[in-house]
């Protein structure tokens, strides 16, 4: 599984270098970071956690073809998120095998979030009207949801859906943007509670492609997601650009059905872009 993430995403990452030698076409790589507002609700560890003001990294390329525009995303959340299981000491009750006497032991939670996504986007210049071009299209998307306490929960997820957008070009320096993507139809493993159950062990233990063969199928019914974004760009050379933009996406992965998980994240991000 390692070495086919790593060969996909370096057919990703290669694709850039491709289309511009082949069709020479314009390519942007704009790098952002992102402050986020958000929470999500993990139903199998604790009934929400939050986090506010927490960074968000973003690597994009964006390649402009005749009509054509293909978007890679690179995109990577962390949080230390709060919740009532982060704010106080639990006490465990534990098992001494030596005296046969069970004790109590204090806790103090560290939770750890971690998210990643890597998105590709093929779209095509439907309509152009005066200064605005419209777009549409498709995404493949891999996303990774990552909790770390006691034990690791971690939900990865692969799926396809459309995609779409508009640019306006104000001026020569000025334009703004605005995409949208939607998943329809998925795969994702994911662990009934939070942490790793003993056949997803044994499977990674033995051969980690087995883990596959736990994963469900998803589509509206058990995945339902939006992830929206709009960008301000202004234009300080031919080769380089200064950005405002926000991001919005909600997630739910009703998977398994009793114990879902919910992703919601805003944020507001600067961004520079070196084109090509």
């Amino acid at each position: 599984m390692k070495k086919l993430f790593i060969i996909i995403l370096s057919v990703l990452l290669s694709l850039p270098a491709v289309f511009a030698e082949q069709q020479k076409t314009s390519v942007d790589i704009a790098f952002s970071i992102d402050w986020t507002f958000g929470c999500y609700k993990e139903t199998t560890f604790a009934s929400i956690s939050q986090s506010l003001l927490s960074p968000r990294f973003q690597l994009e390329t964006t390649i402009r073809s005749n009509d054509f525009m293909h978007k890679i995303t690179l995109d990577y959340f962390y949080a230390k998120p709060t919740s009532a299981m982060t704010e106080t000491a639990v006490s465990y009750r534990n098992f001494d095998p030596i005296t046969g006497e069970s004790y109590y032991e204090a806790f103090q939670s560290k939770l750890q979030f971690h998210r990643i996504r890597v998105q590709y986007d093929l779209l095509y210049g439907v309509k152009q009207m005066n200064k605005t071009t419209f777009y549409a299209g498709g995404n493949f998307s891999t996303n990774v949801y990552m909790q770390f306490e006691n034990y690791p929960s971690i939900t990865g997820i692969v799926s396809l859906g459309p995609s779409g957008g508009l640019n306006y070009k104000i001026n020569e320096q000025n334009n703004v943007s605005l995409f949208c993507a939607l998943p329809l139809l998925g795969y994702g493993v994911r662990p009934s509670f939070a942490g790793c159950d003993a056949r997803l062990m044994k499977y990674a233990e033995e051969d980690f492609m087995k883990i596959l063969t736990l994963g469900n199928f998803l589509s509206l019914h058990n995945y339902q997601a939006i992830l929206l974004n709009a960008d301000y760009n202004i234009k300080v050379n031919k080769y380089f650009s200064l950005g405002v933009g926000g991001n919005f996406e909600y997630s739910r992965i009703a998977v398994p059905k009793e114990r879902p998980l919910y992703y919601l994240n805003g944020s507001f991000n600067t961004k520079a872009t070196v084109s090509f």
